[in-house]
């Protein structure tokens, strides 16, 4: 792979003497995509450069938890660093399966913290908390007040997972992403637990009211930013971004802020907290019935990927462990749906 990426480098970047990578080593965590990190030693005449990266390679299809397009991401970065202050990682080059056997990506490896747990809950960086959930509010009001045309002119997150999203209107986005997620439902479905398909008929009859369709991030949660002296240094993970209702990021959020064991909406403090702060840059009046709703709403949109992966998984079509592991959360997200759609829940103590 050390040997593909050098060549790759070579014929990218013509004009070097000499192209290295040092230090090449896999990143543990994330379910999506294949990560590895590395320093890229570029020599021209006298001067010598080192860029510190990232590799995002494409698994098998046959174990992608949730496929989405290499090329697509590289668009939206490109987008957001040239259109909005967001802070994002540059994405350096696109490479075809024909390098490295599946699509992949080089990016900027930006230099900060991933390690959310330790602003919360009396952690080592508790003390930033407050600044970072700022920046991560405001942030994600900019990118919802962003004017769609210019984010993303070539209409390609209009329907990125060709699941026959219309966003001609809100209503019609509404209507054709609850018809997907009704229809992707078998696809999916792996236990006798009924609750997924009444969380999508839940959702479908008690819509709420509409509101602008915005660029989205797709999974705007605890783990998909970077921090550093209690600032965010980067917002990270675009390849799930598509146009959708604003509420969705919101609930996603506050849905993993749940069961992530964090803190994100309850540390900010200006105009009276998240919510508060969001609205009035936004103007948006967003409730917390809304978020809510949009906490099926989101997540409902994550889980439609994941359950048809861990139904391949149970299904025995491979063994990967992965795909095991990733029970864990959905198992949480599952009691948090029936909670929200007020399922009678077992009594916690008492007598047995």
């Amino acid at each position: 792979m050390q040997e593909t990426l050098t060549h790759f480098l070579r014929s990218q970047w013509p004009d070097a003497d000499e192209i290295t990578i040092e230090d090449f080593a896999i990143i543990s965590g994330g379910y999506s995509e294949e990560t590895f990190r590395f320093d890229c030693r570029v020599r021209r005449d006298a001067s010598e450069q080192v860029l510190p990266m990232i590799l995002r390679k494409d698994p098998d299809p046959l174990v992608d938890i949730l496929p989405t397009s290499r090329e697509r991401e590289h668009y939206v970065l490109k987008s957001l660093a040239a259109n909005t202050e967001i802070p994002v990682c540059e994405s350096h080059f696109v490479l075809d399966a024909a390098h490295l056997g599946h699509p992949a990506m080089l990016i900027e490896r930006v230099p900060g913290s991933g390690m959310v747990s330790e602003l919360f809950h009396g952690g080592p960086n508790a003390h930033m908390a407050e600044g970072v959930a700022t920046d991560l509010c405001e942030y994600i009001a900019e990118l919802h007040l962003a004017d769609v045309a210019k984010l993303d002119p070539e209409g390609r997150l209009r329907d990125p997972r060709g699941g026959g999203i219309d966003t001609s209107s809100w209503d019609r986005y509404m209507d054709t992403t609850y018809d997907w997620y009704i229809r992707g439902f078998d696809a999916g479905r792996f236990c006798p637990m009924p609750n997924t398909l009444d969380t999508y008929l839940t959702l479908r009859r008690n819509r709420p009211r509409p509101l602008r369709l915005s660029v989205l991030h797709g999974d705007f949660n605890p783990s998909n930013f970077l921090y550093d002296n209690g600032r965010v240094v980067s917002v990270i993970d675009w390849e799930n971004a598509h146009i959708g209702d604003p509420r969705e990021d919101l609930g996603w959020m506050k849905h993993m802020d749940v069961l992530s064991n964090t803190d994100i909406f309850g540390s900010v403090k200006k105009d009276g907290g998240f919510l508060g702060h969001y609205n009035r840059i936004t103007g948006f009046g967003v409730t917390d019935e809304e978020i809510e709703y949009f906490r099926l709403f989101g997540s409902s949109h994550i889980a439609m990927g994941v359950l048809v992966a861990m139904k391949r998984r149970m299904d025995k079509e491979h063994t990967e462990l992965l795909t095991m592991y990733i029970i864990q959360p959905v198992v949480g997200s599952m009691l948090a749906w029936a909670q929200l759609t007020g399922y009678p829940m077992p009594a916690m103590g008492g007598a047995q």
